[in-house]
């Protein structure tokens, strides 16, 4: 059985809309453009009419509706027809919170399901021979500003379990003075959505410049960043929203920060059954210090 139908507002089909708005295919996107700017319109209107207005097929016209949890077209302007017999107030209408937040984790769900597949689509040859450069690094230093530097602080967790020295830097000066004392044999990872961050692009350069291999993590096909990298690794997330902080972007780089992850340790098992093995003794012994040293102290 489904969940019953609930009563929503003007404010919220308007709402439902504005939220996939960013995660539709063009042809939706003009549909749901179509009908926010023409809401109080569409209880009167068939599904031929409003096809033959904006030019588009039903079929993508039910898409849109389905999009935003409806059956079909029906649905939907029955939906606008109740809406339009009721007060658009906060008083009347079904609370704001408990249709968002569905919607929004709806929103979130379909927008990185399209990211990661766009970044499946994006997938190169450039991450065999970046993983080689991780598998033989002597070290490996990693540059992100903002929340960019996330998705680099996970993947150095698990690049350090199986034995390979990570340095993670969000801090600008330190970036380029780290880059400075890079050499051959080294290996320098940044993560950068635009590929334009100043300070990240600078010590790619430098890095670079001084013989490290570099590997950039980036969204932008066309940036300064790529200018200076080995291997370039591009993420799918199209960011369309007004402050420019779409989850999915993060989401996109840590996937292909793990596959870069999994590539390295490929066909090199033995050796990292080794470390892992070695770093488990570490961890046990300091827990039975710390573990010796609670006993003391009681």
């Amino acid at each position: 059985m489904g969940m019953p139908q609930e009563m929503d507002s003007f404010s919220i089909l308007k709402t439902k809309l504005q939220l996939i708005l960013p995660s539709l295919p063009r042809s939706e996107k003009a549909a749901a453009t179509y009908l926010i700017e023409n809401l109080h319109r569409i209880g009167s209107l068939n599904l031929n009419t409003i096809s033959a207005e904006i030019d588009a097929s039903s079929a993508t016209i039910i898409r849109l509706c389905k999009h935003m949890g409806y059956k079909g077209f029906l649905d939907f302007r029955n939906s606008v027809r109740m809406a339009e017999r009721q007060p658009d107030d906060p008083g009347f209408a079904t609370p704001v919170e408990q249709v968002s937040a569905r919607e929004l984790m709806r929103s979130v769900i379909d927008k990185n399901n399209e990211t990661m597949l766009n970044t499946l689509a994006l997938i190169s040859d450039q991450y065999e021979p970046a993983a080689y450069a991780l598998r033989k690094a002597n070290i490996i230093i990693m540059f992100g500003n903002g929340d960019a530097i996330i998705p680099c602080q996970l993947i150095s967790l698990k690049l350090m379990k199986i034995g390979k020295a990570c340095v993670v830097l969000n801090d600008q000066d330190m970036q380029v003075f780290c880059a400075s004392s890079m050499r051959f044999g080294d290996v320098a990872l940044a993560v950068s959505h635009t590929g334009r961050s100043k300070s990240v692009v600078e010590a790619m350069r430098i890095a670079r410049e001084r013989g490290a291999i570099t590997i950039g993590v980036t969204a932008a096909a066309k940036s300064p960043l790529l200018k200076h990298c080995s291997y370039a690794l591009l993420t799918g997330t199209v960011d369309d929203t007004t402050a420019g902080d779409i989850i999915s972007r993060r989401i996109a780089e840590q996937t292909v920060l793990e596959t870069l992850y999994l590539c390295t340790v490929d066909n090199n098992e033995k050796d990292i059954e080794e470390v892992k093995k070695q770093g488990a003794k570490v961890i046990e012994q300091m827990t039975k210090l710390s573990n010796e040293d609670s006993e003391v102290k009681v």
